[in-house]
């Protein structure tokens, strides 16, 4: 089944061992704004679309450079290079979700990618403070393929650890083993689970049978003005990836009243992205 479309003269065959960043639609859309930084910072390119834009709410706008976007799967990288990342504008529509997942998988499998790491973002009120101190952690399978990229998460972040009540009831994912553990006891069940965090289990899961090293960095954060929490996230994942110290972070125009416009449309002074948080 065909689920990448290149754009131009871009050669699938390129994506083969590369390392892809995904990010899934979660609290505070921290991981689409990580995921905008990636791709201005780095210089990435937008090199095809995933499906047919069906498993999303529709969506258009124009970027940077007067191009048309679209609230599809788009896969931003270079030909060639050993990074691609998807960026997602809209969405998952509620009806669609487990057909999302699986054209996200069959790409990642069909593309033969050497590693995919998801970025998620989850609800700061499920912790306490000593909690929040660590704001990004780790959610790597019990047992993966060994590759850099791994290695490296596993030596730079914390596991996750969370805070939650065991009166929660967890709904699981259609495809997902089941287990006796409860939701506080984190450490025993995979994937756990993640307040807020979309369908960030729901994407491991659907990993957990292959053979493609994979993971996920999670970020606590509260719904508001989120560039800073986004900016962070970015330099985590520039520093895993071991090109921190060569890559000036860069916000990209389309974030230019994001959160509220310099003069204030209210008619007041300062910036309304007060009203954010």
């Amino acid at each position: 089944m065909t689920t990448f479309y290149p754009i131009g003269n871009f050669s699938s065959s390129s994506l083969k061992n590369a390392t892809l960043i995904l990010p899934a639609v979660s609290l505070g859309n921290v991981p689409q704004l990580t995921t905008d930084l990636l791709i201005t910072s780095l210089g990435l390119r937008r090199i095809g679309y995933i499906g047919k834009g069906d498993t999303v709410v529709p969506f258009s706008g124009r970027g940077d450079a007067g191009e048309i976007v679209t609230g599809g799967l788009e896969v931003y990288g270079n030909e060639g290079s050993e990074l691609y990342v998807i960026q997602q504008r809209s969405p998952t529509l509620k009806t669609k979700k487990d057909e999302h997942v699986e054209l996200i998988r069959d790409f990642i499998i069909s593309s033969s990618f050497g590693a995919v790491l998801f970025l998620t973002s989850l609800d700061a009120a499920n912790q306490d403070d000593a909690q929040l101190l660590t704001p990004h952690q780790r959610i790597l399978p019990p047992s993966s393929p060994s590759h850099t990229l791994i290695q490296t998460i596993e030596k730079t972040l914390p596991p996750l650890r969370l805070n939650i009540s065991e009166e929660i009831q967890v709904q699981r994912p259609s495809n997902e083993p089941s287990s006796s553990s409860s939701p506080s006891s984190s450490s025993s069940r995979y994937p756990p689970f993640l307040p807020s965090a979309g369908l960030t289990r729901r994407l491991l899961t659907a990993l957990q049978d292959t053979q493609i090293p994979h993971g996920a960095i999670s970020v606590w954060c509260v719904e508001g003005d989120n560039r800073n929490d986004a900016i962070a996230l970015a330099q985590i994942v520039l520093k895993l990836l071991n090109i921190d110290d060569h890559v000036q972070i860069q916000e990209p125009e389309s974030w230019q009243g994001l959160f509220g416009t310099v003069q204030g449309w209210s008619g007041g002074s300062g910036q309304d992205s007060e009203l954010y948080g």
